[in-house]
């Protein structure tokens, strides 16, 4: 019991000054605002991976039709990946508005689907910078002119920006919201401390020279995740001072939460299964160590009704976890303007714990079903 005790306090430990490692790099990150007299001059290429989206391409394609950037410097490629439904017409209704349709060649022989057809976008593109966003998601009218600005000023070769799920009234998506803000900070953070890890491949943009420079999505173009983390870890080993997280309201992309528990795990699996191929293995010592820190507040609760001793521990570790990790949210629930969620935070990080530990197993250890696809 006396190892038990020890192992968890050095785990909460542990887990509480990464929190508090990352709190301090969100805090390191700057806001910024597209200046009143910026003059674009940057050709943009907006490439959308899309599969069965008919209910939610034609929304994003008219926001992003509307945004104040020059319209002969921005076009929009959208990447159909054999939808089944109207996706495809739908994109064909928008041809004569400078929107693009690419039907992905031979989808059946790829395993990485969204990474082939984000590839053969950038191919067809005539773009100096590449934004990637997903269908399905929704942009402010200023999305494409921050990040062509910022870009600009800081000359940076890859820029990950923020990503809001939307509030619901449901208690399950609330959830959600919690947990996602907690990684997009996380990857945040990492990117300002420049030990960046994770990314999210519906906001992100990076110069088409810099992708080629770094051949794409070879050497991890059979994983069928990824398309975001790997490209940014390839660019930051190519030139770390040119990774960055663009802090703005004006640049957030809003996607909605998982309709269903079902939807939820596998999105959820698909994400986690790539925590083992990652090159730097650092990364996926944090995210073990992480993962053991979870199992061992459940293993705690177990054993408290044998040896009441451990109840001290497993108090401790809670407290470790929710007050550390809670201080990161609070920040980017105030970034978010959604800070009234956080009376959720208590429940929440209880079965954050039950989440993690299920999800790190099933991620790397069981298929999954992405867009009608068993992967």
């Amino acid at each position: 019991m006396i190892i038990l005790a020890c192992t968890g306090m050095a785990l909460g430990l542990f887990y509480a000054l990464l929190m508090l490692y990352y709190y301090a790099g969100w805090r390191k990150l700057k806001s910024y605002t597209a200046p009143v007299d910026y003059i674009p001059e940057t050709f943009v290429s907006v490439i959308i991976p899309a599969r069965n989206e008919e209910k939610n391409i034609s929304a994003l394609l008219d926001q992003i039709l509307r945004q104040h950037y020059p319209s002969n410097l921005l076009e929009v490629i959208v990447v159909d990946d054999a939808s089944s439904d109207q996706t495809r017409e739908l994109v064909k209704s928008y041809a004569k508005r400078s929107v693009h349709l690419i039907t992905l060649k031979n989808p059946e022989n790829e395993i990485a689907y969204k990474k082939k057809a984000i590839d053969q976008g950038i191919a067809e593109s005539k773009g100096k910078l590449i934004i990637t966003t997903d269908a399905d998601c929704r942009v402010d009218e200023n999305w494409v002119r921050t990040i062509a600005s910022y870009q600009d000023k800081f000359q940076a070769s890859f820029i990950s920006s923020p990503v809001k799920m939307d509030p619901s009234v449901n208690l399950f998506q609330k959830f959600q919201v919690l947990e996602f803000a907690g990684l997009v900070g996380i990857g945040a953070a990492a990117i300002a401390q420049c030990k960046p890890n994770m990314c999210n491949g519906a906001n992100i943009a990076y110069l088409k020279e810099a992708y080629y420079a770094v051949n794409g999505f070879s050497g991890n173009d059979g994983i069928p995740s990824g398309d975001d983390e790997f490209l940014m870890h390839k660019m930051f080993g190519a030139s770390p001072s040119k990774v960055m997280f663009l802090t703005s309201k004006e640049a957030i992309v809003s996607t909605a939460p998982a309709a269903t528990l079902y939807e939820f795990i596998q999105q959820r699996k698909r994400w986690v299964s790539k925590s083992t191929k990652y090159e730097n293995k650092m990364i996926t010592l944090i995210l073990a160590l992480c993962y053991l820190f979870n199992l061992s507040l459940l293993i705690n609760f177990v054993l408290i009704f044998f040896c009441p001793q451990l109840l001290s521990v497993l108090l401790l570790q809670i407290v470790l976890k929710i007050s550390t990790e809670g201080l990161l949210l609070w920040e980017l629930l105030k970034f978010y303007n959604i800070r009234k969620l956080i009376v959720w935070l208590i429940p929440e990080q209880l079965a954050h714990i039950i989440y993690v530990i299920f999800i790190g197993i099933a991620g790397n250890f069981s298929n999954y079903h992405w867009k009608g696809r068993k992967i």
